[in-house]
Formats: C-alpha cells, structure tokens, sequence
C-alpha cells in the first residue's frame, strides 16, 4: 500500500470532520475562481471600453462576450456609478464568503490532522510494548523517543499539510485553466507549459531529499541514544573517565547530523527562489504574448487582466508546491521510518490473542517441565529445567553469575518463550491465558530497584486503588515509617538510600497482593547495614507468601523450605539449606 493510500486510511476516522473540510475546500476553490471575472468590469471602466448596447453572444462558451454583454445590461439598467457600487458590493461578498470557507477548512481539518498524529503516535507506542524482551533487547534507546517525536512531527509539517492542498489546489487550478482557456487558449497553452517545465525543475533539484532526510532521521535518533546512556549510567561513566569517549561520540554524531541538515536545508531553500525566478519569468513572456495580443486588437485588455488574474491563481499554488515539495520528502522519509519499524515489530512482536480467558487463580502449583531456553543467537540459556513450586512454598535459587537463574524468572513470566518445554499453572499451559491477566498473578522485585518520578505513595500504590489500612500493614512489614509516604523520591530514586528504595519496591510487589513472590537477589547491591534492614523486612514478610527468590544471603537461604542450585542452564541439586550444605560443595562455595 502506498503512503498516500495508508494516509487516506488514516483520514477515514476522522471522515466526518474530513467531509466537512472537503465541502468548505470545493466553496473556497469556488468563490476564488467566481472572484477572478469580477476585476474585468473595473478595466473596463478604467480603460473607457464600456460597451452599453453589446450583443449576445452566440455561444455560452464565448466567456469575454457573455460577460461584457452582462455588464453592459447593468449599466444600460442602473448606470455607471450604481453598477460600479454593486460590482463593489459583490466583490466584497465574495471575498467574506471565501474567507469564511478558509476558516472552516481549518475549523474542520485540525481535529484530522493532530487526530492522525495521535493515532500515529500510539500506533509506534502499541508496537512497541508488543515487542518481546529480546526484540526490545536489540533496540538502541533513544529510537522509539525520535519516533515519536521528531519523525512524527516531520510527518506533520511535511505530508498532512501536503495533504490538506490536494483537496482545494485541484479545484482552484482547474477552475482557473477553464477560465483561461475561456478567454485565450493560446496564452493558456503557452503558461501550461511554462508551469510544467518549472514543476519539474524543483522536482529534480528535491529528488534526493528523502534518502537524505533518512539519514538524518537516523543521526538525530544516535544522538538521542547516546543522551539516553549517558543519563542513565553517569556515575559510572565518570567513575570509569568516559566522559571524553562520550563527548566525542556525541560530537561526531552531532557535527555528521550538522552536515545532513545542511545538505537538505539548502536543497529545499534552493527550490523556492528558482521557482520564483522561472515564475517571473513565466510572467514576462505571457505579459509580452498577451500585450502583442491587446496591441492587435486581438483580446482586449480588461480581459488580458483578468487572465493574468486567474494565471496567479495557479502560479501561487505552484509556488507552494515548490516550498512543500522538499517537506513531503522528509515527510515521506519519517513515514517510511515509522512504518519500517511497524512492521519489523509486526513479524516479531510477541501474539497476543484477544480471545484467551483470564487466568484463572493460583490454586496449586506452577510447573516448569522440560524447559530448554535459547536468545537470539545465543546457546542454550536453560537446559532440560525441570520444577514445581508448590502454593505456599518458599523457594531459594543458587547459581554463579550467568547460571541461568534469572531466565527461569523471565520464562516463569511469560518474557521469552521456551524453545522446548512448557510452563503450567494448575496443569494447564500458560499460553492457554491471557498473558496481561497471567502475569497479574506475580510480584517481581530486582535486584536494582526501579522507583518512578514522584512521592513513596505513589510508587508503591501506582495505578492501583488506594487502600489506606493494607498501605499502613504493608508500611509496618516493611519498616518504612509513614512521614516518608509523601516524600519525592527524586529521579530514579536519588532522594532515598539503596536500602529505602529496595524497601519501597518490596512495599510496592506486595500492594498489589500477588499470589506468587518474585526476589531477584533483593539485597546483592546494598552495603552491610542495607542489607540487613531489608532482610528484616523481607523476613517479615515471608510468613504468608509463596516465594521464588534468587539470593546468596545466608539469613534468607535459612528459611527457605527449598534451595535449587543452578550451573550452566541446568538444576544440578535440590534440597534445604542444611542438606544442602552438608554435601554439595558448590552450594557451600556459592555462600
């Protein structure tokens, strides 16, 4: 499908407000084309050249005859001064009437324009969080941020307003050819072929805009990514002395994206003036084709005027072809973009299907049987895991760094599919439910705790309905006292210490009451005194959950009903922590 047939698409939302734009774009075209005949009486009487007794015209065709037969019955019937009042009268009318129209153009197309901008937009952000973790994983950051931005908005100063013309240019031109080739179809055939040897001067010079516009799209979505890694790791970025790595990246990029705008900015300002120039010079030949014309009695000057009229009526159109012409190609460009990445999520993103039940409740146990786990272009992650985490039970997960630990959370959760074996809750596959509603089942805290913009409260409640009693239970398990609740917690979590931001998160998973409790080494990044206040605080908690937690700490390995060691993918040993440390000397190292 082409980029206009998809854009028209995109309008048939919206078509109410689009039918009323095209009615009041077909009035304006109108009332511009009906204003051109209007001036020939004022030249007329400017130039003496009145005739009051004409004769009608044989033909209706013969446009000068029938309007100066017209006119001549107007001044026969009120007179000169009293016609020229009403061709006065008229004339302003006509001009409040189209005036009105362009409003309404307006009025009418706005609400379409911004309205497919926003479809638009949540088009790319509903493909995006269709994405499965290892599509998201080759994802530069700072792309879906251009997308939505930058490329958007190049859609809309580029294509829509492209767009718009093409209900009222069409109407306008043709209007304006008939009334020309009414009056003179010599002169007109000359100015239609002056036009087209202009449109196809500015077309050449903006051929190479859109391929150079992509490329710019890409610098900018670089520099978008390189802003979003620095902001994101900068104390380490520092610590490590990559400050100039990172300076460097980002001006090269920056003086790479400088070259590409200059490229474009002067192709398409390159366009106007020479659009300009052949339009003048348009001009000057049909001033001297249609004063040789008038000179021999040929055409009469009044008329010569209001060709000249009507013949700006196309030019300035053209004229703004030109100007627009290069925005349609960085339009096109961004289209292209945003499309391309659409439809690589479209092959890729993980299925969801309307039309799964809900999952039902955790009853009994959640099984993995047989898992074998493989990333793109990866080896096998998991090999052959086979688990049952019973309700009620509280699991510890051992492994060194890499074992495969956190990938049983990540296939528990639905994140990435097995390449073998399956996931069942209650003895039915995962995949039978709706995802959205399975994963409503957990509660995950990392081991890096993730706070959001805004006040302790709001993170640990976040969409949910507040309930002040559970929050005051939740607050007194987890030891966060109840004057830090309306406390800005800063970017990321700044404003508070490692250990007040893991607490908050274990606050957080356990508000929205999950029936299984996901810890992925809660305590490994926090200092001694951290630790143990958050072990305290999961220790308080433990009581009535069913738990999975990946930890190396001893206090919380101890009240584990069950430990499985994890090497190279697979589940080498099971057992409490006591059978476990008495003969299996990789959990003993792992401690």
């Amino acid at each position: 499908m082409s980029q206009l047939q998809k854009l028209v698409s995109a309008v048939w939302s919206y078509r109410i407000y689009t039918l009323w734009g095209i009615l009041f774009h077909i009035l304006t075209a109108l009332f511009t084309v009906v204003s051109i005949p209007l001036v020939i009486p004022f030249f007329q009487l400017l130039f003496g050249q009145v005739d009051k007794s004409p004769l009608r015209p044989e033909s209706i065709w013969d446009l000068e005859g029938m309007l100066n037969y017209g006119f001549g019955q107007m001044l026969n019937n009120m007179g000169q001064m009293e016609s020229l009042k009403w061709v006065c009268v008229l004339v302003i009318i006509v001009f409040l009437l189209k005036n009105i129209s362009r409003y309404m153009i307006s009025f009418f197309m706005i609400p379409v324009r911004n309205g497919i901008l926003k479809d638009l937009r949540n088009q790319v952000w509903q493909s995006f969080q269709s994405l499965s973790l290892s599509d998201r994983d080759k994802l530069q950051q700072g792309y879906l941020n251009s997308l939505i931005t930058n490329d958007i908005s190049e859609v809309d100063h580029g294509i829509l307003k492209a767009f718009e013309m093409l209900f009222k240019m069409p109407l306008i031109v043709l209007g304006s050819l008939i009334f020309m080739l009414l009056l003179n179809p010599l002169l007109t055939f000359m100015a239609f072929v002056l036009i087209l040897f202009t449109l196809l001067v500015v077309g050449q010079l903006s051929h190479n805009l859109k391929g150079h516009s992509e490329q710019a799209q890409e610098a900018l979505s670089q520099l978008s990514t390189i802003v979003d890694r620095y902001l994101s790791a900068l104390k380490t970025i520092r610590t490590l002395g990559l400050e100039f790595f990172y300076r460097r990246s980002f001006e090269q990029n920056n003086e790479a994206y400088y070259h590409m705008t200059n490229t474009i900015l002067r192709r398409r300002d390159l366009a106007s003036p020479i659009a300009e120039f052949l339009g003048v010079v348009t001009v000057v030949v049909l001033l001297y084709a249609g004063t040789t014309m008038v000179l021999d009695n040929t055409m009469q000057p009044a008329s010569f005027f209001a060709f000249i009229f009507a013949f700006y009526n196309i030019i300035d159109p053209s004229k703004r072809f030109a100007r627009e012409y290069a925005n349609v190609q960085r339009g096109l460009a961004a289209l292209d973009r945003i499309e391309s990445f659409r439809e690589d999520i479209t092959v890729n993103k993980v299925l969801v299907d309307d039309t799964l039940p809900p999952t039902p409740k955790f009853e009994r146990k959640i099984t993995l049987e047989g898992i074998d786990l493989r990333y793109v272009d990866s080896d096998l992650i998991l090999t052959s895991v086979d688990l049952q985490i019973n309700k009620g039970d509280k699991i510890g997960i051992v492994g060194y760094s890499g074992a495969g630990k956190t990938s049983i959370f990540d296939v528990l959760l639905g994140f990435y599919q097995p390449t073998r074996g399956r996931v069942l809750l209650d003895d039915r596959e995962i995949t039978d439910f709706d995802q959205e509603s399975y994963r409503e089942l957990f509660s995950l805290v990392a081991q890096e705790p993730i706070l959001f913009y805004g006040s302790v409260r709001e993170n640990i409640i976040l969409s949910r309905e507040e309930s002040p009693r559970r929050l005051f239970e939740i607050l007194n398990q987890v030891k966060i006292p109840s004057d830090l609740l309306d406390k800005n917690v800063g970017d990321r979590g700044t404003m508070l210490s490692g250990g007040q931001r893991q607490r908050v998160c274990i606050a957080r998973a356990l508000y929205k009451n999950p029936s299984l409790l996901l810890l992925d080494e809660p305590t490994s990044e926090l200092d001694a005194k951290s630790e143990a206040e958050v072990c305290r605080a999961l220790l308080n908690v433990m009581k009535d959950q069913t738990i999975l937690m990946i930890s190396h700490n001893v206090a919380l390995l101890k009240e584990m009903d069950q430990i499985w060691v994890i090497d190279q993918g697979q589940v080498v040993d099971t057992g409490t922590y006591t059978e476990l440390l008495q003969h299996n000397a990789l959990f003993e190292a792992l401690i």
